[in-house]
């Protein structure tokens, strides 16, 4: 049999692998980082399109533009999201892990003691943070706040125009001014 000590040329090729293989496991998980980042951001761009091309009425690329010219209401019907219908998302096997990890999907029962337990040597864990939600008002919400601001002034005024007659445009057609002669007054 041959001797069973390493010789020093052996020992060299080891530390060298071995020094590859760290290398190559922290670049892993600064990739599979970067890819639950990108998965984060792709389901969440994919909500708002859904939902804001639902609140609209116009269409999406998913059910299609039929009633992009047709004249519809605007009515205002909370959008259910189907999971068949984020075909973006559904595109990628792991965004589901991704959304679990950065606390987007289905909350997790297991707290960071018991993450930290659960590992396993040779499996990456990817922990990444929740993105930032940042209050971007829609034009919808803009449009929204300014009406209810609109009837704010408009029942304050209301309130102190009680003890006084009706003003003329109403006593001589017997209908309100337009909305076009109110802000007028107003201003």
């Amino acid at each position: 049999m041959s001797n069973d000590a390493p010789s020093a040329e052996d020992k060299s090729k080891y530390d060298a692998a071995k020094k590859e293989l760290l290398q190559a496991l922290a670049k892993k998980r600064n990739l599979d980082k970067q890819l639950a980042q990108l998965e984060v951001q792709i389901y969440n761009l994919e909500t708002s399109y859904l939902t804001e091309t639902a609140a609209h009425s116009g269409g999406n690329i998913i059910h299609g533009f039929d009633g992009y010219l047709k004249n519809q209401p605007g009515g205002r019907r909370k959008y259910e999201i189907n999971e068949n219908d984020r075909i973006f998302s559904n595109s990628s096997q792991t965004y589901k892990k991704a959304l679990e990890l950065s606390g987007e999907g289905e909350e997790s029962t297991a707290t960071g003691e018991d993450q930290s337990r659960m590992s396993t040597p040779g499996i990456t864990t990817v922990i990444v943070p929740p993105a930032p939600r940042t209050e971007v008002l829609t034009a919808a919400q803009q449009k929204k706040n300014r009406d209810r601001e609109y009837q704010r002034k408009k029942r304050a005024e209301k309130r102190r125009s009680t003890a006084t007659p009706a003003s003329d445009d109403e006593s001589v057609s017997g209908r309100k001014p337009s909305k076009r002669a109110r802000l007028a007054d107003d201003d």
